[in-house]
């Protein structure tokens, strides 16, 4: 099958998971091209022929190049993975111009009026998050992964006097939407574009903190102020790694996602993180059997080939109606993607069992 992939266009944390899709694109595809929304054309779309045309972000994607695609029968699928930071650039047209829309976030799902809106977890990438043994300088009591937002902030602020005794690693930008405590700037590392460093960090640490992002604050883009339940990317990068985390309990989606205490700790405020890290610090073997149940569990269930595998049984799922939005020269649409998902024996992966664990 012929897949055009359309990256969001940024570096960063962009960049990161678009590797990750493509990569896994090309294990379960026979063809696949990446192409930078810049490089989007309708000369591409015509000569490299997609049949399935898959934009991640989008909001640098040209539409109208999407409206070819569809006009030539290729099926347009719209990965959203900043919901709902910013959704205000994702309604109305944007979404309106693909065949399916999946998001990051459950509560983004209500917010558009397209019939085919799906909410679709983070997830990790094998390859990339994976147990490591790391050298002395990434190993830590505490690390934090993330960009300093306010309310994460706060809650490392007010265990400032309690944080400064341990080995502890903050990495990112801690300085743009807020100040960090004194006692804990000494603490920073900006390493914010190379992945591969950041999972050595994951593995080195004892504790992994998770923090999950206010949805409106600081804005970016969510003026109506959707709410946020769904767990975060780091929360699975650090299950395929093997890493013991502590994350708050502001996501109950997470819950769906993994066991409480089994795969995963959370905490309900700053004193009761204290505790838990004091508890947890003195426990290496429960720590170990916690990540590990976390690492089995996201190998499992959580991975990038499972959530393109899902995309695709949506594709095969729309009504036959569906597919006459657009002149076809032929019906291939449920042709390709029939032969795709029996070759990759997507249809033993979705049995109903497997559907009820998920």
């Amino acid at each position: 099958m012929r897949v055009l992939f359309v990256d969001s266009g940024a570096m960063g944390f962009h960049y990161r998971y678009a590797y990750d899709i493509f990569m896994t694109l090309k294990k379960l595809q026979h063809r696949v091209r990446q192409v930078n929304p810049r490089q989007l054309s309708s000369g591409l779309i015509k000569e490299f022929r997609p049949e399935v045309l898959l934009v991640v972000h989008g909001n640098r994607t040209p539409l109208e190049q999407v409206r070819y695609a569809r006009s030539l029968g290729t099926k347009t699928v719209l990965w959203l993975v900043e919901d709902p930071y910013e959704i205000d650039y994702h309604r109305g047209p944007m979404v309106e111009a693909f065949d399916l829309v999946f998001t990051n976030e459950r509560q983004a799902v209500a917010q558009y009026h397209h019939p085919h809106v799906h909410y679709l977890p983070w997830c990790c990438n094998p390859d990339v998050h994976r147990p490591l043994t790391v050298p002395e300088k990434y190993r830590s009591d505490l690390c934090f992964v993330g960009m300093g937002f306010p309310n994460r902030l706060r809650v490392l602020n007010a265990l400032a006097p309690f944080l400064k005794k341990l080995n502890l690693k903050l990495i990112g930008v801690w300085d743009r939407w807020g100040k960090l405590h004194p006692d804990l700037e000494k603490f920073v590392q900006p390493v914010v574009n190379d992945f591969h460093e950041v999972q050595k960090y994951f593995n080195g640490a004892k504790i992994n903190l998770n923090i999950h992002r206010d949805p409106v604050n600081p804005p970016s883009g969510n003026s109506r102020g959707v709410g946020a339940t769904s767990p975060n990317d780091r929360t699975f990068a650090l299950a395929g790694c093997g890493a013991f985390q502590i994350v708050d309990t502001t996501r109950p989606d997470l819950l769906k996602c993994f066991t409480p205490d089994r795969e995963i700790v959370l905490f309900k405020d700053p004193d009761d993180l204290a505790a838990k890290i004091k508890y947890y610090l003195a426990k290496p073997h429960l720590r170990r059997q916690i990540g590990a149940a976390a690492h089995r569990r996201a190998y499992r269930e959580h991975t990038y080939q499972h959530r393109l595998q899902q995309i695709f049984m949506e594709l095969a799922k729309l009504p036959r109606t569906y597919w006459g939005r657009v002149s076809l020269s032929k019906p291939v649409a449920f042709t390709f993607i029939d032969d795709y998902l029996h070759k990759e024996g997507v249809w033993s992966f979705m049995k109903p069992d497997a559907l009820s664990r998920r």
